[in-house]
């Protein structure tokens, strides 16, 4: 369960957000990528593809503790494949998937929220949403029926509750919630049914492999 209470730039979120697992661009000086990691420790960064990176120097905009999720712009050195330079990084927000009875799931509120995109990195299920923010805190959790898991298809629902929150601003949230405590590491044999309730879509349901 996530519990948000107030809300930083995201300007650079924006700018550079990709759904891609590895994505380079090239703004005419050299060649950026632009994911999300899990910190390791301050300077060193596990991509979702396995593969360890470590910051030149310690140039991170903060410190970070071992598991953080880390949305990271980084360019490799000259001559290296592990060795990055750290143009921006920023912490985000980390939730798990719960395993619990579905009265529970029917129980928690639902209220909607403008999807961008939904994907899994690694063992993660990562979520780029809009809220409608004023002054509230809002919560989001990410659910599975506890009874089910042994199933090739695995319902996976998003709730949201704004809290009665009153009408207010969009704001932007990129999220990533930890699917390995119940569903054990990815072996590709699994589809996850993604359940969302979107102001854009409506009952969205994204199909992704686990």
């Amino acid at each position: 369960m996530i519990r948000i209470v107030s809300f930083f730039s995201f300007a650079l979120l924006l700018f550079f957000s990709s759904c891609n697992s590895s994505n380079s661009v090239d703004y005419g000086l050299d060649e950026y990528y632009v994911e999300i990691v899990t910190a390791l420790s301050d300077n060193a960064f596990l991509l979702d593809s396995g593969k360890t990176i470590f910051a030149d120097g310690g140039n991170t905009d903060s410190a970070y503790q071992a598991g953080d999720r880390i949305f990271l712009n980084f360019s490799y050195l000259e001559g290296s494949d592990s060795q990055v330079t750290v143009h921006a990084s920023s912490k985000i927000m980390l939730g798990v998937l719960k395993s619990v009875d579905e009265k529970e799931i029917e129980a928690f509120a639902n209220d909607p929220v403008r999807l961008e995109s939904a994907w899994i990195g690694s063992h993660y299920l990562n979520l780029r949403i809009y809220i409608e923010y004023k002054s509230e805190k809002h919560t989001v959790t990410l659910f599975t029926d506890k009874d089910q898991l042994d199933q090739p298809e695995i319902a996976i629902y998003f709730r949201h509750d704004a809290n009665n929150d009153p009408p207010g601003y969009p704001t932007y949230i990129l999220l990533s919630f930890d699917l390995k405590e119940v569903l054990g590491e990815p072996e590709g044999n699994k589809t996850l049914q993604i359940h969302l309730n979107t102001t854009n879509y409506g009952d969205k349901t994204y199909e992704l492999n686990y």
